[in-house]
């Protein structure tokens, strides 16, 4: 399913990947280059606010542009606490969720909010794309019927990849070494990336050897609060990442990161200095 039009671009059109630092949770924003903003995940909430609120509003509305769609990788309160706030203020055209059984309060707040909003939702299937301003997500995962008998909403996380002229975005989510497993047999094709947001901020519960070479990304970004109680990210995965020589940058370290790229070209803006990535993934 194609949910919106592309359009032709000029050769200098930009797309913007921005990694938010939401603590201990993830939000992502991928900004099309006509100024459209989608989102990934919405951060999470606390007793007396939410990401939504504190960051993600400011952010968009400080850059201008409209929000065209919300894409849930699963129902934890961590990626979905901000969402309601979102929803209501911002009004996206498309809600995107793997529809996972169960699910938190801010879940369940965030589907009321699309629906008191008219915002049409959707069901993730491997194979369902959004194409927006010369920019695809093509979604490759979970499928329901390996999804149905599970019982951790990681297990079940939306898997997107991101794809603008010959660059490629893979956004996983909370995805453990199952769905890895899964990607690896059903989509082994699809999973090479320039640039890899990483599994459940780095958990040893995800990475595995075997996926991360068949990602074998340039850039691996892994949203993780400072001082998180779970020891995020893991040693063993940031060797693990090392391994395919990947570089590695953190939000606990290095706060929002912000990947631009025309199509071929990268470039990363952490701590307000900005570098050009080496591509060697072009040969791949």
């Amino acid at each position: 399913m194609t949910v919106a039009p592309a359009f032709s671009l000029p050769g200098n059109a930009r797309v913007e990947l921005h990694v938010l630092d939401v603590g201990q949770g993830d939000a992502i924003l991928l900004k099309t280059p006509r100024g459209n903003w989608l989102l990934f995940d919405a951060g999470p909430a606390w007793r007396s606010g939410d990401a939504g609120r504190s960051v993600i509003l400011p952010y968009i509305l400080r850059r201008g542009g409209s929000l065209e769609a919300f894409v849930l990788s699963h129902p934890h309160t961590d990626h979905v606490g901000g969402a309601a706030t979102v929803l209501n203020a911002l009004r996206p055209r498309f809600y995107w969720d793997a529809a996972f059984a169960g699910g938190s309060v801010a879940y369940g707040s965030s589907l009321f909010a699309a629906r008191q909003k008219g915002i049409e939702w959707h069901r993730v299937h491997p194979g369902d794309s959004i194409a927006i301003d010369g920019v695809t997500v093509s979604f490759l995962a979970p499928d329901s019927a390996w999804t149905v008998g599970l019982n951790d909403p990681n297990l079940a996380s939306t898997i997107a990849l991101v794809k603008y002229r010959e660059v490629r975005f893979l956004l996983v989510g909370d995805a453990e070494l199952a769905e890895e497993n899964w990607l690896l047999q059903y989509r082994p094709d699809d999973l090479r990336a320039d640039v890899l947001k990483v599994a459940h901020h780095g958990s040893s519960t995800s990475s595995s050897d075997a996926f991360l070479r068949a990602v074998d990304p340039e850039l691996a970004i892994i949203s993780v609060g400072a001082g998180n109680m779970y020891g995020h990210p893991s040693n063993d995965v940031l060797h693990a990442l090392r391994r395919v020589g990947a570089a590695v940058i953190r939000t606990d370290e290095s706060g929002t990161v912000v990947v631009r790229t025309d199509g071929v070209h990268l470039d990363v803006d952490a701590k307000g200095i900005e570098w050009e990535l080496s591509r060697d993934s072009q040969s791949h």
